[in-house]
């Protein structure tokens, strides 16, 4: 059976692709990969193709529609170095980031006094404001700019500090790389299979093929009978569980934009990170605008 059988699917069904200033970029394309390198990382992080084989003929092997394994393994090894391996651009905090959390630390804190650090020769040297008037002016000067700081084109984009590029899996956030990758799975078997839902037999192979990646171990709640099948019920309970998590944003999906994901006229092999801290002062803005727009 064709190994590459997989990867030829979703490379030809399941590209993603952006178009900007007039170029196509494909983000993607897994039978662009690197066999050698792929498998030799697998090696490194102790991810085993005979341990994968084992589970998923535990669970699987009698089970319809039939799966060719080793396909499915280098599906996996792609998907898997793609999510977790490639290369991510973490983003700056922009002028506007910085005008954000200023207006809504000044809403929820109010102002006692302001203070500038200015640092020669290794020492730090502080200046500090607490008269009420200046505090005052420099505050209505801060707001007088707002037009101007929070521009459309200032807001819409996220700086690039591409001397913090760094494998997505040492990225904090790894849940949601668990969710891609489930998500990822979710859509080639969809697309494969031709269906709209999966059957319980198939997520139990997504949520093998992540345990292994993960090099978890399996949890078994035994009972007195169908052993296996209590193991299978809890595997199924935990895509239900991750996929849920996600709808209701309990796991955090980072906002990924391909537009800040074009580096040097390249595609990033995936999509870029943006800066947590940055989500999060925007959040707490767009949070903070909606409840004056209630009060006017």
């Amino acid at each position: 059976m064709n190994e590459m059988e997989y990867v030829e699917w979703y490379s030809t069904h399941l590209l993603e692709r952006y178009e900007q200033d007039g170029e196509e970029y494909v983000f993607n394309d897994l039978s662009l990969t690197n066999d050698v390198g792929a498998e030799s990382n697998a090696k490194k992080l102790g991810i085993e193709k005979e341990r994968f084989i084992k589970e998923l003929t535990y669970r699987y092997n009698n089970v319809a529609p039939k799966l060719n394994y080793n396909a499915l393994w280098k599906l996996s090894l792609y998907l898997y170095q793609y999510l977790y391996l490639f290369p991510v651009a973490l983003t700056k905090i922009r002028e506007a980031d910085e005008y954000m959390r200023l207006l809504t630390f000044v809403d929820k804190y109010g102002i006692d006094k302001i203070q500038f650090v200015g640092s020669k020769d290794g020492k730090n040297k502080t200046v500090s404001i607490e008269n009420d008037e200046l505090i005052a002016k420099i505050l209505k000067y801060l707001v007088s700019e707002h037009d101007s700081i929070m521009s459309e084109e200032k807001t819409k984009h996220y700086d690039v500090d591409i001397n913090r590029l760094i494998p997505s899996k040492e990225y904090e956030k790894e849940s949601t790389l668990d969710w891609a990758f489930i998500q990822e799975l979710t859509l080639f078997f969809k697309s494969y299979l031709g269906v709209d839902e999966l059957s319980p037999s198939i997520k139990i192979v997504i949520m093998t093929i992540l345990i292994v990646f993960k090099k978890e171990e399996f949890v078994r709640k035994e009972r007195k009978t169908d052993k296996d099948i209590d193991s299978l019920d809890t595997l199924n309970m935990k895509y239900a569980r991750i996929v849920s998590d996600a709808k209701r944003d309990r796991i955090i999906k980072d906002l990924h934009s391909h537009a800040i994901g074009i580096l040097n006229g390249e595609p990033m092999p995936f999509t870029i990170l943006t800066h947590p801290e940055s989500v999060r002062i925007r959040l707490e803005y767009e949070e903070m605008i909606k409840k004056y727009r209630k009060k006017n």
